[in-house]
């Protein structure tokens, strides 16, 4: 999945369960692994992945800052978003490398049964999980009415 869907789901989780710190981390980093099962299409095999990728990382980091300066969330809230989503920069180094080398985290390995789909249905689900994400954040956000 892309690290932007991660990283709003990692976020909506977070704001959801609201704690303990310790709890949530555990949790966001077993969504990714979840989430990766899901069928999806990753733009790691198309035409211009690093420059997907860097926008993509850019997304993410911006969703972190208006969680945290825009919307009030408390940064650690924020941040448990980052942190779902940073199992990704393995597949980032990895393509950066020209798709040599290994990768890192669990569901990105060969081996893994990592869900994939063409694009239509696997940018479908993602723009789909990140709507939630967002409705979710949105609705729950400190002194949102």
């Amino acid at each position: 999945m892309w690290v932007s869907t991660h990283v709003l789901a990692g976020l909506a989780i977070a704001a959801a369960l609201g704690g303990p710190w310790w709890l949530i981390l555990v949790i966001v980093i077993l969504a990714h692994v979840l989430m990766d099962l899901i069928p999806h299409w990753d733009y790691s095999v198309s035409r211009h992945p690093v420059i997907y990728g860097w926008c993509d990382f850019l997304a993410s980091l911006a969703a972190f800052l208006l969680a945290w300066l825009l919307l009030g969330y408390p940064w650690w809230i924020a941040f448990m978003g980052l942190v779902s989503g940073a199992p990704d920069w393995d597949v980032l180094i990895w393509i950066m490398r020209g798709e040599r080398g290994r990768k890192y985290f669990p569901s990105h390995w060969d081996s893994f049964p990592h869900g994939r789909s063409g694009p239509g249905w696997g940018i479908g689900v993602q723009v789909a999980i990140m709507a939630m994400s967002v409705a979710v954040v949105l609705a729950l956000r400190p002194g949102g009415t």
